[in-house]
């Protein structure tokens, strides 16, 4: 039986430097192709949150098991919306309802921030990810298309 102290119950945004790189892990979870350098990919985030980007965590016992990162926007196509970044449940933690907690508490950031959209993009074969997304109040609405581009 989980010892309720062991997990932290409130959803945290995460900005110091230690809590960024402690988080590094988790998010190389779901974004392999990140250099294996903390220091790196904090000062990436770093950059990205001087772009407006946020990190919420749920915690177990001081460690990140879950992440999610969004940033308030606004274009012609959603006025002002939230984008969901990043949304990743370390394996071990998985099934316990982590994710909709994050996607929750980034739904209400999009509320008090009155914005009328929330959005997020899966990959086509990421079904699991997806019955959550539809769980959760996500419509699939469109295609994402990227076009590469030489280095």
């Amino acid at each position: 039986m989980e010892d309720s102290s062991d997990i932290q119950t409130e959803v945290l945004e995460l900005t110091a430097q230690d809590d960024l790189a402690g988080c590094v892990p988790v998010m190389r979870l779901l974004r392999p192709h990140l250099p294996d350098d903390v220091v790196q990919v904090v000062a990436r985030l770093r950059r990205q949150m001087g772009q407006g980007y946020r990190l919420l965590a749920i915690r177990r016992q001081g460690r990140p098991v879950a992440l999610a990162g969004f940033r308030l926007q606004e274009n012609l196509v959603f006025g002002r919306f939230v984008y969901v970044d990043d949304v990743v449940v370390d394996d071990n933690e998985r099934r316990q309802g982590h994710a909709e907690r994050l996607l929750s508490a980034v739904r209400d950031v999009a509320v008090a921030a009155n914005c009328g959209i929330v959005a997020l993009d899966t990959a086509l074969s990421n079904e699991a990810a997806q019955r959550v997304y539809h769980r959760c109040g996500y419509e699939t609405v469109a295609y994402h298309l990227i076009q590469r581009l030489p280095a």
